[in-house]
């Protein structure tokens, strides 16, 4: 029977169309207590809600009766994919500008909703009440398109998201670890398919740095396991009950609520990340590097998440982690709400341990489809199969789409992983296509199992009783070893950023692989028309490397940039930190200066910095000596005026404030990444409030100091510059060094008898314009000159943003008769 009630939403600012299901509803209510009430065919859909089916006839009746015990709605599906869509009571609210406190009590009143979260001036997420008097498919309709104080509503929908792994038959234990060595002689393995981790800690001669730290968000993970059993091997944990992450530092948290029985996948992931190399069980990527597991609720081989408990899990990994693992999504969407997306990017460029950015990993999913691709061609987005409760395989047919789209694709500093079999080749279920960012060693299983490929498993950590696993895989695998190779690299340079140690992965990964594809999927009796396997379909139905403008190399829509390579990506984080120079300069000041009560000026005191360099870290400490330490304001000037406060009145009633400020615990000095530390530095403190009173003792200034590094690029063309032509000429300078820019200076020598007549643009890698001279100088014979971040102020933008790539100059004559040539053009870049 076709569904009925076609009805619509917004998802991300695009609205979506849905159906209703005639036989099924949705109860914020477990099994249990269902099941206690009569229900007996449901199915669990988040940590709160269970999924029941009735009649069509019956339905109205069913959902008014569970709505008197519980919040009740109907049971939704995507038109287009048929895919849930499935809503809570929760929706995310954005004006279009800053509401008052009065305009937001009245917006609350006026549709009866609660106040849940509040991620930024304008953004909420908001609950309705029983008295809201609509559901929330409708109500984001009305305020997407009739309320004028809002700009987006959307949805936070619950996820059943399917854990990214898959099984083949066992294997032996280390040894077998291929994935990490070249000493297998299985006639399965190729060596080129090796990681090489082995190969990279013995030149970082270790095993990654314990103070760097991974997140790994999952099912969950087995705590007292002896692979984890080293002092200080989580930096913390953390598991969701309903909507509330309870972390370690809470009161009611329980270590063995981090494990449920049966739900071994999130154990085996951090594992592959970072099992101790003197555990007796198995060795991870980095087996010194610290773990921080987040368990989601989950059932069978789905998690719950929402945009809100993704946003949450955010939140609270912001500045702990340097590398977030997550093995876990779905096909054929995977769309976050925008509050996901922005806190995504923002913590990929600033957040994390070091304030340095958080690398982001997501798995490229097993089901051999697109992860970002519309065509006008049915592509199969599931294996096919279901398995029964012996474990016996039924086929039902495949699900397919038109249309994939996952938005995580677009940010910089997110990488998703496909998978590659011990064979050098493509695992026959690995995703592919646009989005592909790496490919890395796992197993190899035929999707739609149908037939015998080539591969072996992975060998890990599993929560079972034995303690190892001879059989993961999946995209579920590759994700964690290319986290923990990451954190290798992050521990042999932690002057890394995010964004810097996803380009070393990409740039080192070798291409050095096997191309050969699988033959299509053989007809059977149950399925004797198999045209429906289409994949990897065209463009991306052969795996070959080509030129995309990517400044890391080429790129395969099967491999991405090449498989990651542990040996070549920690070379180059090791040949980074060698040509960074970093020194340090450290002064204390002891003023004893009063601080003068309820003044807003306060007290000033100065260290002079006569080195020149520009600031790569910075920690300053002070001893105040004050009765009531919540009166007090702390900010530091630096040299170029730039201020930065410390402390904002906090600390209530306590006495004294004795503490080291630094990117963990203030955010605000990492925008003095990059700055000229010559000069005179300032500290202000304050007292804002009567009564209490006190003296700066001392404080310190702990600066770690980049000495500056020189990039030059620049060509002698001697090209004419054609008259008139509105399409002028265009040259291009390629930087294949990496580093962030300090400074640029752009060196111009053009031979011209009218240099009004020109325009003179430049174009970073990243597509970004700059005039630098747009038909100034009248009759005047010749453009030579030099621009700078000084006297063109537009350049600035550019400040700590990567040199690598092509940097493109673009001139235009506009006028007749004069004419001219480009001699000479030179970028010089100082480096952070």
């Amino acid at each position: 029977m076709a569904y009925v009630n076609e009805v619509y939403t917004y998802r991300c600012n695009r609205k979506v169309k849905l159906e209703k299901k005639p036989h099924q509803f949705v109860v914020r209510a477990l099994p249990d207590r269902l099941r206690q009430m009569g229900w007996s065919e449901m199915e669990q859909v988040s940590s709160a809600s269970t999924r029941i089916t009735t009649t069509n006839y019956n339905l109205d009746a069913a959902i008014d009766a569970c709505r008197s015990y519980a919040p009740t709605h109907h049971a939704y599906q995507l038109k287009n994919t048929g895919e849930d869509f499935l809503i809570t009571d929760r929706v995310f609210v954005r004006f279009k500008k800053r509401p008052s406190q009065e305009t937001l009590n009245e917006f609350q009143a006026k549709y009866s909703l609660l106040p849940k979260a509040r991620y930024s001036a304008k953004e909420f997420l908001y609950q309705l009440s029983d008295h809201t008097a609509m559901n929330p498919v409708k109500l984001v309709v009305l305020l997407t398109e009739k309320e004028k104080l809002v700009k987006s509503a959307g949805h936070d929908l619950n996820r059943q998201i399917q854990k990214y792994q898959t099984l083949i038959p066992n294997d032996p234990a280390y040894l077998r670890q291929w994935h990490l060595h070249n000493r297998s002689n299985d006639p399965d393995f190729d060596h080129r398919a090796s990681s090489r981790c082995e190969e990279a800690w013995a030149l970082l001669e270790n095993y990654g740095s314990t103070d760097v730290v991974v997140c790994v968000t999952d099912d969950g993970c087995r705590l007292d396991h002896e692979d984890f059993n080293s002092p200080n091997k989580f930096a913390a944990w953390g598991y969701f009950s309903g909507q509330t992450l309870i972390t370690n530092t809470d009161i009611q948290a329980r270590e063995e609520n981090m494990y449920q029985r049966g739900a071994d996948h999130g154990t085996s992931c951090a594992g592959v990340v970072a099992g101790e190399v003197d555990a007796q069980k198995t060795v991870g990527a980095a087996p010194n590097c610290s773990l921080l597991p987040i368990k989601w609720q989950s059932d069978g081989p789905s998690l719950f998440i929402s945009d809100s408990k993704l946003i949450t899990a955010l939140d609270f990994i912001a500045d702990k982690v340097d590398v977030m693992s997550n093995s876990w999504g779905g096909s054929p969407s995977g769309v976050w709400e925008d509050e996901v997306v922005n806190k995504t990017n923002a913590l990929s460029q600033n957040g994390g341990r070091r304030g340095k950015g958080i690398v982001f990993l997501w798995a490229a999913g097993n089901e051999n489809c697109p992860i970002e691709h519309s065509s006008g061609l049915d592509i199969p987005f599931t294996s096919g199969v279901r398995q029964r409760f012996d474990g016996s395989l039924v086929w039902i047919g495949v699900e397919t789409s038109k249309e994939f789209h996952h938005n995580l694709v677009d940010l910089p500093g997110v990488m998703h992983v496909a998978a590659l079999a011990s064979t050098a080749q493509r695992s026959h279920y690995s995703n592919y296509g646009t989005g592909i960012s790496l490919c890395a060693p796992t197993n190899n299983i035929h999707t739609y199992r149908r037939s015998l490929v080539e591969g072996l498993g992975i060998t890990t950590t599993t929560g079972q009783v034995t303690g190892v696993t001879h059989s993961f895989g999946g995209t579920s695998s590759a994700t964690p070893l290319v986290a923990g190779i990451a954190a290798l690299v992050i521990s042999a340079n932690q002057h890394l950023t995010a964004r810097e140690t996803i380009s070393i992965l990409k740039s080192t990964a070798s291409k050095e692989l096997n191309f050969t594809g699988y033959p299509k999927t053989l007809p059977t009796s149950f399925d004797p028309d198999t045209s429906w396997d289409v994949s990897p379909v065209a463009p991306f139905d052969n795996g070959n490397f080509a030129d995309h403008g990517f400044s890391e190399g080429t790129w395969s829509p099967w491999f991405g940039h090449g498989k990651v390579d542990a040996l070549e990506a920690v070379r180059e984080a090791l040949s980074r930190r060698a040509g960074q120079e970093v020194n340090r300069f450290q002064q204390s000041s002891a003023p004893s200066l009063a601080i003068p009560d309820m003044d807003a000026d306060g007290v000033t005191d100065i260290i002079n910095c006569p080195v020149d360099g520009t600031l790569s870290t910075i920690r300053v400490s002070v001893d105040i000596a004050h009765t009531y330490i919540g009166d007090l304001v702390l900010v530091l000037t630096a040299p170029s005026g730039r201020n930065t406060l410390l402390q904002n009145r906090n600390g209530g009633s306590s006495n004294n404030l004795v503490k080291t400020f630094d990117f963990a615990n203030t955010a605000f000095l990492n925008s003095l990444i990059g700055e000229s530390i010559q000069g005179d530095w300032k500290l202000t403190v304050a007292d804002r409030a009567p009564i209490d009173t006190g003296i700066l003792n001392n404080w310190n200034l702990d600066i770690q100091i980049s000495a500056v590094r020189e990039v030059v690029v620049q060509e002698n063309p001697g090209v004419a510059i054609p008259d008139n032509t509105a399409s002028g000429i265009e040259r291009t300078l390629r930087v294949n060094n990496s580093g962030r820019i300090n400074s640029l200076e752009i060196a111009i020598d053009i031979t011209h008898t009218f240099i009004g007549d020109l325009t003179v643009e430049l174009a970073s890698p990243r597509s970004e314009r700059f005039m630098l001279s747009n038909r100034r100088g009248g009759h005047n014979d010749n453009l030579i000159r030099v621009y700078s971040m000084a006297d063109t102020p537009s350049l600035n933008s550019l400040k700590r943003k990567s040199i690598r790539g092509d940097w493109k100059l673009k001139i235009i004559d506009h006028a007749r008769i004069d004419v001219g040539k480009l001699n000479h053009w030179r970028l010089t870049f100082q480096l952070q």
